[in-house]
């Protein structure tokens, strides 16, 4: 499918373009570029006014686009973002409080004499005792 073909709408940095055909140029070199016509909607804020502009493949490869019709046409200046809407936040995951180091001798202390106690158990000596 052609990329450029008449009536192809398309998206470049959230603008909706409109292809509407091909205008052939010569430079003054003497080189044949091929012009691509396109229509939008002016990106300035309370104008709805449709714009027709001229810019090569190139500059609609890499998104250097006019996003504003001719009566508020300002090169270089950024064009008013929405605010992005909240999202969610996951939960957050539950975290394991690492015990405090009395508690963690007081269970050493407790599998030690669980250790012992079985080995008591099989009538043997606990390897405490060695």
């Amino acid at each position: 499918m052609n990329r450029f073909a008449p009536g192809r709408t398309f998206k470049s940095r959230g603008r909706p373009y409109q292809i509407l055909g091909p205008k052939d140029h010569w430079m003054r070199d003497g080189r044949y570029v091929e012009m691509i016509r396109y229509q939008s909607v002016c990106a300035e804020p309370g104008c709805k006014r449709t714009f027709i502009a001229l810019t090569t493949k190139t500059r609609i490869r890499r998104g250097q686009l006019n996003k504003r019709c001719e009566l508020h046409h300002a090169p270089g200046v950024p064009i008013p973002v929405r605010k992005a809407k909240k999202v969610r936040k996951k939960r957050p995951k539950i975290r394991l409080k690492k015990p405090s180091a009395a508690a963690r001798l007081a269970a050493r202390r407790e599998r030690a004499v669980q250790r012992a106690l079985v080995a008591m158990q099989r009538v043997q000596r606990p390897s405490y005792l060695d």
